[in-house]
Order: structure tokens, then sequence, then C-alpha cells
């Protein structure tokens, strides 16, 4: 018999392990230490990245020291760096160090977090982490739910266990009728089609001037509905949309669901976070009625790629909607007031999301994260400020949790298609100098640059020098 090997080929010594271990650590840290010297954003074509990149695995294995170099070179610099300062076009993930630490330890523990007994210890960090939200957004005691990887995974649950709390049995979906804004982002629609409701039952309710669902309008669709033999079973609200951080009117609504026995769900993915802020509390008031919300802790809780967050007042509705025991799962069934989060959402295989945001929360301290989250706000008003001061500029949307929309507008200048090219020459010029990404949207048909400004290392000093870039491309197009 050949001799059996005492340990596997794939098991490195320790020494092995610290050295990459460090390596990779001291490649983190020399990264995030010079965003600021880096491009906000660089890119290339597919077919150059094929060139540099695709090839077939090698058979016999690579040095390391030769790997990362072919990564430094060829893949890490085409990116768009999310935590840089000048990234401004998007909500972004500006994660913390110590997040980025509490994800590294969750893939090296390789925690199994879809059942209590293989994972109790994580798994209770992500109850306390939901917990957290739960009190943050003013939700009752006992309302539960799962992190996700993402806003629409949080979405998508929710959609379902809506439509299996108003058809358990599956006989009228054809039927089920879902309302949300035409603001809404598009999750909600992707979620509402996965979730096999008829494309042509999904309601896009007209906004006001502020972009917020028009509840008389929401009220009306209801009753049409209902009168042409229409079941409706779901609102999606939005509490500040990706377009302009518009928040719907939630405690409106929120009566509106009551009186109609209608499923409540708001997407409050990025915005939902500035509950921890008076000015965001104000603002989301009504937050706490929902039936179920979309977080994304992903976003503006500053922790890293992926990890949404669904909460439900009632966690029992989902785990109707999810729960399934097969026999080979007979020995991990949830037992007492133990929680099978697989129960709670379509995964069975899922990662540890909560020792990221616990360790990131457990480091600074909330008042920290707090102010993080009112810079954020307060950078966009400061952007909004620069742009209305100047007479070539005009304010489409006024600055709402960390986005501001607005566009060029010179004197003289009226013509519709004019201004929406001129804006989009100004927007493409900024991005082709790699300092700043930002980015455009419509509203109301009208072509708008539209900044993000929720980077926790973004200062009013970097405000400024995009405000001062915007308007030297402004120049250079008149």
């Amino acid at each position: 018999m050949p001799d059996v090997p005492l340990r596997s080929n794939l098991e490195l010594d320790d020494a092995t392990m610290r050295h990459m271990a460090r390596r990779v650590a001291d490649l983190v840290v020399d990264h995030l230490g010079s965003l600021r010297d880096q491009p906000a954003q660089q890119s290339l074509s597919r077919h150059d990245t094929e060139s540099l990149i695709a090839g077939p695995p090698s058979m016999d294995g690579r040095d390391f020291e030769n790997l990362i170099a072919f990564l430094q070179e060829r893949v890490f610099p085409y990116h768009a760096r999310e935590p840089h300062p000048h990234f401004m076009g998007y909500i972004p993930s500006s994660p913390t160090f110590p997040a980025v630490v509490g994800d590294w330890l969750a893939a090296g523990y390789n925690f199994f977090a879809g059942v209590w007994s293989v994972a109790s210890g994580p798994n209770q960090i992500e109850l306390t982490v939901l917990d957290w939200f739960r009190s943050w957004l003013g939700m009752p005691a006992g309302t539960g739910g799962l992190l996700t990887s993402g806003g629409s995974t949080a979405t998508l649950t929710g959609v379902v266990a809506a439509r299996h709390a108003a058809d358990p049995a599956g006989e009228n979906t054809h039927q089920l009728t879902l309302y949300t804004s035409e603001q809404a982002h598009s999750s909600v629609q992707r979620a509402a089609w996965i979730a096999g409701i008829p494309r042509i039952n999904v309601r896009s309710v007209a906004t006001d001037d502020s972009y917020r669902l028009r509840d008389e309008l929401l009220r009306t669709a209801i009753s049409d509905d209902r009168a042409a033999g229409f079941i409706p079973f779901l609102v999606v609200a939005s509490a500040g949309t990706t377009n302009t951080g518009a928040v719907d009117p939630l405690n409106a609504i929120a009566d509106i669901c009551a009186g109609e026995r209608l499923w409540m769900h708001v997407d409050a993915a990025y915005a939902g976070f500035a509950a921890l802020t008076p000015h965001g509390a104000a603002a989301l008031d009504g937050l706490g009625r929902a039936d179920s919300v979309t977080l994304d802790p992903h976003k503006w809780l500053f922790v890293p790629f992926e990890c949404g967050c669904l909460l439900a007042r009632e966690p029992r509705k989902l785990e109707e909607a999810f729960s399934v025991h097969p026999e080979y799962l007979t020995d991990v069934r949830a037992r007492d007031q133990d929680v099978n989060f697989a129960d709670h959402g379509e995964q069975l295989t899922r990662s540890s999301h909560a020792l990221k945001i616990w360790l990131s929360l457990q480091y600074f301290g909330v008042s920290q994260i707090r102010e993080a989250i009112a810079r954020g706000i307060h950078r966009a008003e400061y952007a909004e400020r620069l742009f209305a001061a100047h007479r070539d500029f005009e304010i489409l949307s006024p600055a709402q949790f960390g986005v501001v929309c607005f566009r060029a507008h010179p004197p003289g200048v009226d013509d519709a298609a004019e201004l929406d090219e001129l804006n989009e020459r100004i927007n493409t010029r900024v991005n082709a100098t790699g300092r700043f990404l930002i980015s455009s949207t419509k509203l109301r048909g009208r072509f708008s640059l539209r900044l993000c400004t929720q980077v926790h290392r973004m200062t009013d000093a970097d405000i400024d020098e995009v405000y001062e870039a915007i308007v030297e491309a402004l120049r250079r197009e008149t």
C-alpha cells in the first residue's frame, strides 16, 4: 500500500499562514492609508481585462508572492474605490477597519450561521445586532429577522413573507397586487416578479413635488383594485429613496395599511440608520410601524459588502413562509428559544454577517457612528448651499440623507435637450479625470447631476474640490 500522508496536502504550516496573513494585512492597510493618492475610479474594457487576467488555472501551483504581484498589477487597480473620499456617485460602502477585521474573522472561522446548534455563539451575536436595529427604528420587542446578502435579498424575503401571509395555499397569487412608489428602488419590482406576482399587478404610485408617494393616490388605487376583483396585499414604502433621499409619508401609509389590512414593508436600506440622529429620527417617524423593514448595514453603518438585513414585526410569519424540515436536518431543528436563521429566509448555508457589525459598533461606540452619519447629512446640505448660490446652477432636489440633485442651468439656456446634453457632458468630463466619481439620474424627465456624501472619510474640503471641478467642467463646456 502507498504511504498515507500525515496531513492534508491543502494544509499549510503555521509559519506560512502567518506570513500570508501579514502580507494581506499590509496590503489592505496600505490600500486604505493611501486612498487619497489613488484615483476614485479606474476601469478597463472587457477585452482589456481578458487579455490581462483570463486563462486556465495552474496545474502545479504558483508562488504566493507571484500571485500577489499578479493581483496588484492586473486586478486591484481596476475598480471604483467606494471608501474613497471622492466617491460621490452612488450610496457607498465605506467600511471601518474593525468591520473589515470582523469579516476576516468570520471567514477565517468559517461559521455556518444557518442553524443554531452549530453556531450558537455567532448566531447570538446576530440576534443581539438585530435587537439593536429594532430599538433604533422603534419597532416593538419581539421583532426578529435575519441578516442577508443585501437590501435586494432582504426586500425579496419580505415580499415572499407578505405573499405567503396573504395567500398561504398559493391559490390566488395571480390576483395579488403590490403598491410602491414610482421612485422605489428597482429591487422592489424585481422582488415582486421573483415572488410570482404578475408584472401587471405591480402598481407604481405617482409622487408629489418632493418625490414622496402620494398617499391619496395609494388609497384610490387600492379601492379601485378591490372593486375590479384584485387582492391588494402589500405596500412597499421608501424611507430614503436612492434617487433623492425622499421619505414617503410613513404614518399615512401605515394608517392605510392598518385600515385595509395590508402588509407594510419599508425599504430603508441606507437611510434607516439615520434614525440614530435627531434629524433622522424625526424624518423617519412612522418607520417603527412597519410589518417589515429592509436595511443595508454595508451602506450607512460602515461595514463591508455583503450585509443587508430584514426586520419583521412577527418573525413567525417568516418561519411560516420559509421553514422546511427535511429528515437530514432533524438533528439541528431549533428547540425552545433557539433560532435557526435558515427558517427565516431562503438560505440554509449562510455565513455570519453579524460579527463585522458588532465589532465595529463595539469598538467605536454608537455615538461615533451617529456622528459620522450626521456629518454625511451635513455634507450634502453644504454642497446644496454651494450650488444654490452659483448663478449657473439650480437645485432639482434638496439635500436629504446625504443625497443632493442639481444641474447646470446657465442663464439664457432653456432648451430641455440642450440642458440635458450639457449636464451629461459635465458628468462625463468630471468622471474622466479619475479624481472623482459622481453620477446622474433623471428627475421629472430632466437630466440631473447627483452627489452622495456618505463616505465617512469625506470632509467639507472634498465637497469644495468636487464643486470646483464641476464648475470648471461647466466653464469648459460653454
